[in-house]
């Protein structure tokens, strides 16, 4: 029986670049979206496809917690566990201070911080299922640092670092959970959507990061049995600018 991995977001984008890699690996994959075009799910559902994986999309909006609970029931009725779950999914919008609304951040807030507590919480009953269950949360570096033009986006961010946290102590010792805090990811072809960059002198590295570097991270999550209730940066040393 393969491994199960269930991903939010897992359409475009990072998401899509985290599915791959787990389908290479020889997951069944049960991936939720929400927004995505039609051209987009049978563009991942074909490169899904020639990996002999076994795969479902699920259309959910994040932000209505009832949906959250009854898509994971779906997901778990059709693959009776999970092995992984990767809560990807989430919002970014850069926005003056004064210009900030109640409506803007309460929806950064569901999507980026509130979905993958409930995410999570509905799914422990099937990740309890498997052998090694994992839970990789994709936080920010904006969680990290004071991003001062992207305050709704960096508090969602910092609360998801804190819940990895505390998930980590709830949950364990049966399932491990960790987090990846990208930098300024360039996904060719996809740069909508991405961060405004800054000057790549200004990373100690000199350069930008692929989603390949954060693909590796999740590799590392998944195969080092010893880890638990980090955030693992990934910012060719921004962070060290702090």
């Amino acid at each position: 029986m393969n491994k199960v991995a269930l991903v939010t977001g897992g359409v475009r984008r990072l998401g899509r670049q985290i599915a791959i890699y787990l389908a290479s690996t020889g997951y069944d994959l049960a991936i939720i979206y929400n927004s995505s075009s039609p051209a987009e799910l049978k563009k991942t559902g074909a490169i899904l496809s020639a990996f002999g994986i076994k795969y479902k999309f699920y259309k959910c909006d994040l932000k209505d917690v009832k949906k959250i609970s009854t898509t994971i029931d779906k997901a778990g009725k059709d693959f009776k566990k999970f092995d992984v779950v990767v809560n990807n999914s989430g919002v970014i919008k850069q926005v003056e201070f004064q210009s900030i609304t109640p409506e803007l951040f309460d929806s950064t807030i569901a999507v980026n911080l509130r979905a993958p507590l409930f995410v999570t919480q509905a799914s422990v009953k099937y990740l309890k299922k498997a052998k090694e269950p994992v839970v990789i949360n994709i936080a920010s570096l904006g969680g990290l640092q004071n991003w001062s033009g992207f305050i709704p986006y960096s508090v969602s961010k910092t609360g998801l670092v804190k819940l990895t946290y505390l998930l980590a102590r709830s949950l364990a010792p049966k399932i491990r959970v960790n987090a990846i805090a990208p930098g300024t990811i360039i996904i060719d072809g996809e740069e909508k959507g991405t961060p405004a960059k800054i000057d790549v002198k200004k990373i100690p590295l000199h350069k930008y990061g692929s989603p390949a570097d954060i693909v590796s991270a999740v590799e590392f999550i998944l195969q080092c049995s010893y880890l638990t209730g980090h955030v693992i940066p990934i910012d060719g040393g921004r962070l060290l600018n702090n």
